[in-house]
């Protein structure tokens, strides 16, 4: 049922989409057309990344983008590849066992990798060396998420102090893999500079909205640290794109 409910969803964005173009088409005759009305553009915010971010752990979103220009809105779609930029040995645990000596502790790390395509429509304002937007897209999707853990004993020193883990390579003791088709839509608030005739470099913030849709999942489980998984939704407000515009 929910299936049924996001495709339904889906199409009825698309056929909004499909209107939307079809006014934009009709007012052409009185907004100014740009002479150069198609962009090709790349996501560079992932070479920033490890510059601009201070986490340890931060989030990457690679994308190939295409606009077309109607006047004061541009109509768009993107590739996405969404993962993590950094991978770290673990993000949580919590301890299993203590005694006088030493302490036994459960770590979890946790990644994903999620592919998707985006489209939808921008408004702009300003037709300078700069100017502004709001947009919207679409999201349509599929990605896994992925969960390990391992278990370690740290030993109390002379000072009373536990032992720092070294050795992050043993086998993990458990995984749960889950597969998801992805849904959403994602708003963008940005601001263009138009470098020259060819090039605009682009800032935006673009929070989104996901619904994940449960398909399979493979869990390895020794000690029962994992449950079953379900459909779920998601609030990101994190992601900010830097993006280069070739506009031909």
């Amino acid at each position: 049922m929910k299936t049924q409910i996001t495709i339904y969803i889906f199409i009825s964005f698309l056929f909004c989409v499909e209107n939307i173009q079809s006014q934009l088409i009709e007012e052409s005759d009185t907004i100014k057309i740009e002479d150069k009305r198609n962009y090709l553009g790349v996501n560079i915010s992932p070479l920033m990344s490890g510059i601009v971010v201070s986490k340890s752990d931060y989030d990457i979103k690679l994308s190939l983008a295409y606009k077309r220009n109607y006047g004061d809105k541009n109509m768009r779609f993107s590739i996405n590849y969404l993962t993590e930029g950094n991978v770290m040995p673990y993000d949580t645990y919590y301890p299993i066992s203590t005694n006088d000596t030493s302490i036994t502790n459960r770590y979890f790390n946790y990644t994903y990798t999620h592919n998707d395509i985006r489209f939808g429509f921008e408004e702009l304002r300003g037709y300078y060396g700069t100017r502004v937007h709001i947009g919207v897209d679409a999201i349509f999707g599929y990605g896994t998420n992925n969960s390990n853990y391992f278990e370690r004993t740290l030993i109390k020193d002379s000072l009373g102090m536990y032992n720092d883990i070294l050795d992050f390579s043993s086998n993990y003791e458990g995984s749960h893999n889950i597969d998801y088709l992805i849904t959403g839509i994602d708003v963008s608030f940005g601001i263009d500079w138009v470098l020259n005739e060819q090039f605009i470099f682009t800032f935006q913030v673009t929070p989104q909205f996901n619904y994940y849709i449960f398909i399979k999942e493979q869990i390895r489980d020794k000690y029962n640290s994992y449950i079953s998984a379900n459909d779920y939704a998601d609030f990101n407000l994190g992601y900010i794109d830097l993006m280069l515009y070739y506009r031909f």
